[in-house]
């Protein structure tokens, strides 16, 4: 009786959520440009209570199906009052917001104790900001850039004995100055392309002189600085965006204040300071200049937040804008001044941009603004110096001039024969403390060959399958002129126990530099991982090593924008070796902790198999270099499907099986919300008449403590274990930046930033539905041995549910480090 009334209960309970269930009205608040608007604010009319759309313009209402009437408001733009009926599901409304030209600005300030006129200027410019954009229109111009980077080590070195005259250095300035030595510079002149639809640049002139990898602004495609804009985009030095002080959003950010007014060619013009408040994030301080009654910026010196920063440790940006013709103010000159620093060393660089012989509402040709937003051809990296005086808009200082001429002098001097095979000598020359200590190495500067071999140390491997081993290995690699290279690695090992060798070699060859066509060959004899993607603890045990006799061909190439074919065939010959001796006493002292620690015992085999994978991107941006193409990447996501074929009877090949996976990968840049990534991938086996161990398809537990790539691993399953039929898997990560954290006043100080994600796995076969969820707090350090660069130490914590076991929630740390190349976090 007493089940009969909890089921009614809980039937009736069901009934009347569905009846009042909760939908809700959702969407996306911007200007008549499409910019998201921060702050506004959305009510049912007859409600005393709303909500404040995000940073990233999106809000979200909850209500019951009904009719409403919202009311849309936000300071500086027009109420809105707009009528919906929700019935049976979510309602997607997205409001543009128009400009309330009619309305005195200066009606709504912020109240303080001294009345000061700072936020009624921004307010000025920022009604003016729409037609001030438009003036200009499309538009080319002519850039020059100079950029300079000056390395100040402050290294405590022991005393050293006055080094010998080197008689190998005769031609090169016998007074090196160690200031200049440290120096780097290049200059570029560009023509560049702008208009609503996107930018184009056009590289006419490039010299380098010294190492410009830590330079910044060598392209315009690393940042648009433009203060006009709500959101200041700048990829190459921070993935979140900087909130412009010069935005609706804006005056909510910051505290405005007038430092000092002065007169500018018989105009008055007030300097305002710019600080943010407590509770904001991506958001800079400094100061704008700003035009008495025309209401437009004049100057800005304006320092961005080194939370933000993974490469530096400031950042400050200083701009000057002039009329052009008359109807549009332009940048015509901007100067970023930036460094890293720690307690013995400051990398620090000046980059100084300007621009002119502007061309204003130009007419580009349809289609004009694609995917490639860069190009350098071959002439531009061999300009003389007639060129560069008649395009060098910014004159060099006397120490930049002294380390031209030094640098040119060092080029003459160690490009000549004679002094390239000195070095090519001291190079190959064999010492034991090369052997002992760095490792032997030998140049061949004419041919372009170089072969590395690995100090003896490194021969001596303890930790492998069967005990320890001695392993030699060689590296060479040649690159041509046209960037074409090879690369050749050779290794070979004994191990002491078994008595037994394995060896390796691989080459790779890369034959189309610009569409990355790459072919590979390889053959060997190596003990290989059953399951190779496998959490750590499995890793190790000898239950997941295999014999590996294998040759395989692969090749890759970019068809078209976008569109990679990865192609490969291998065959294999793999044993068992479960015949190999081991140490036992691994067993005994470890045994509790590696279950199942002994090698897989199966009969030998020969397996003939070829994989294709296809990967579509549509839309890639990239740059075009001469020889080559760096791609910058997409808004789309990217798609891909992979088949691999195990090919009966080729080779005496036993294998028989297709394993067929499709998938998706996209990173979502949400502005000042943060950044997401997620990939969805799913796979089954259309055929699997002779599937062997190696060839399953395994989905990888979670690993002890440690906090893995949430996009290639569960944090919590509880096993390792093979799909065969159908799964479906997703990944899903926020980073938010400091978005929620920063806005707590106390925590902000800490330096912290917060991410949050989750998974989902469901394997039918094995009646399986799992799903995860994570959240951490990281913070970013200097590497002790490396204090330039920068990595992140997160804690999280996971929890997780499924309908076949149970978890623990779980705490674990990660890792993750800077990749300067590629802009992100790894």
């Amino acid at each position: 009786m007493t089940r009969t009334l909890l089921l009614i209960c809980l039937i009736g309970f069901s009934f009347s959520n569905a009846s009042g269930q909760s939908l809700k009205i959702y969407g996306k608040i911007t200007n008549p440009r499409m910019e998201p608007l921060a702050f506004a604010t959305v009510q049912v009319k007859e409600w005393k209570h709303g909500v404040v759309s995000k940073e990233d313009g999106t809000y979200e209402l909850k209500v019951e199906e009904g009719k409403y009437d919202l009311v849309i408001s936000m300071v500086g733009y027009k109420s809105q009052l707009i009528t919906i009926v929700v019935q049976k599901g979510n309602y997607l409304q997205n409001i543009i917001m128009e400009p309330d030209g009619a309305k005195d600005l200066s009606e709504v300030i912020v109240k303080g104790k001294v009345r000061d006129r700072s936020e009624e200027i921004i307010r000025h410019v920022i009604h003016r900001k729409d037609l001030i954009q438009k003036a200009a229109g499309p538009y080319t111009c002519m850039v020059y850039i100079k950029a300079v980077q000056e390395d100040s080590l402050k290294l405590k070195l022991k005393k050293k004995k006055k080094p010998k005259p080197d008689t190998l250095a005769a031609g090169i300035p016998s007074a090196i100055d160690k200031e200049l030595e440290k120096m780097a510079m290049a200059e570029i002149v560009l023509q560049l392309d702008k208009a609503p639809q996107g930018a184009k640049e056009e590289r006419l002139g490039v010299t380098k002189r010294g190492n410009t990898e830590g330079l910044f602004y060598l392209s315009t495609t690393q940042g648009d600085f433009n203060f006009y804009n709500n959101l200041v985009k700048t990829p190459a030095i921070s993935e979140t965006p900087f909130l412009s002080p010069v935005s609706y959003s804006g005056l909510l950010a910051y505290r405005f204040r007038i430092l000092r007014t002065e007169k500018q060619n018989g105009r008055k013009v007030f300097v305002i300071g710019v600080k943010p408040r407590q509770v904001s994030n991506a958001t800079v301080e400094g100061e704008i200049t700003i035009a008495d009654s025309l209401w437009v910026i004049l100057h800005t010196r304006l320092k961005m937040p080194s939370y933000h920063l993974p490469e530096y440790d400031f950042f400050e940006v200083e701009q000057h804008y002039e009329l052009i013709a008359g109807t549009a103010w332009m940048i015509t000159r901007q100067q970023f001044t930036y460094y890293s620093k720690s307690n013995k060393a400051k990398k620090s660089g000046i980059t100084v941009a300007t621009y002119r012989n502007f061309e204003l509402q130009k007419q580009f040709p349809k289609k004009y603004f694609g995917t490639e937003v860069s190009a350098t051809a071959q002439e531009a990296y061999h300009k003389d110096s007639a060129f560069w005086q008649s395009n060098r808009t910014e004159p060099l200082t006397e120490k930049e001039l002294r380390f031209i001429h030094y640098k040119d002098s060092i080029y003459r001097a160690t490009h000549t024969k004679a002094y390239l095979d000195s070095i090519d000598r001291i190079t190959n020359r064999v010492t034991w403390k090369k052997w002992l200590w760095s490792g032997q190495e030998f140049n061949d500067h004419e041919k372009e060959r170089h072969w590395s071999i690995p100090p003896l140390p490194q021969l001596y491997q303890p930790f492998n399958f069967g005990g320890t081993r001695i392993m030699a290995q060689i590296q060479y690699s040649k690159r041509f002129p046209s960037r074409q290279g090879i690369w050749i690695n050779p290794n070979l090992s004994y191990g002491i126990r078994n008595r037994d060798i394995n060896g390796s070699l691989s080459v790779r060859y890369l034959y189309n530099p610009f569409n990355r066509g790459i072919l590979k060959v390889s053959a060997g004899r190596e003990f290989a991982a059953i399951f190779s993607g496998d959490a750590w603890i499995n890793q190790i045990k000898r239950s997941n090593v295999y014999l590996d006799n294998a040759f395989g061909v692969g090749h890759e190439l970019e068809l078209v924008n976008g569109l990679f074919l990865y192609t490969d065939f291998d065959i294999s010959f793999r044993r068992s070796v479960s015949g190999y001796k081991t140490n036992a006493r691994v067993d005994s002292i470890f045994g509790d902790v590696l279950d199942n620690n002994q090698a897989v015992d199966f009969e030998a085999y020969n397996a003939s198999y070829g994989k294709l994978r296809l990967a579509y991107t549509p839309r890639q941006k990239f740059i075009r270099e001469p020889r080559e193409k760096i791609i910058l990447g997409s808004a789309w996501p990217t798609f891909y499907v992979s088949l691999r074929k195990g090919i009966p009877n080729l080779f005496q090949s036993k294998v028989n099986f297709d394993y067929l996976e499709f998938g998706i990968e996209h990173e979502l840049k949400l502005g000042l919300v943060g950044i997401s990534t997620y990939s969805i991938r799913t796979g089954s086996f259309l055929n699997t008449k002779d599937l062997r161990l190696v060839d399953y398809k395994w989905q990888r537990r979670g690993d002890p403590l440690l906090f893995m790539n949430p996009h290639e691993a569960f944090q919590s399953l509880d096993s390792t274990f093979a799909v065969f039929k159908r799964f479906y898997q997703g990944h899903y990560m926020h980073e938010f930046n400091g978005a929620l954290i920063n806005k707590i006043p106390i925590l902000k100080k800490l330096q912290l930033r917060e991410v949050a994600g989750g998974g989902f796995l469901i394997a039918p076969e094995r009646s399986l539905r799992y799903v995860e969820a994570f959240a951490g707090i990281e913070r970013v350090f200097k590497w002790p041995f490396n204090p330039l660069s920068k990595f992140k130490l997160g804690v999280y914590v996971v929890g997780s549910a499924a309908n076949r076991f149970n978890n623990p929630v779980q705490f674990k740390i990660g890792i993750t480090s800077w990749d300067r190349r590629t802009n992100k976090w790894r």
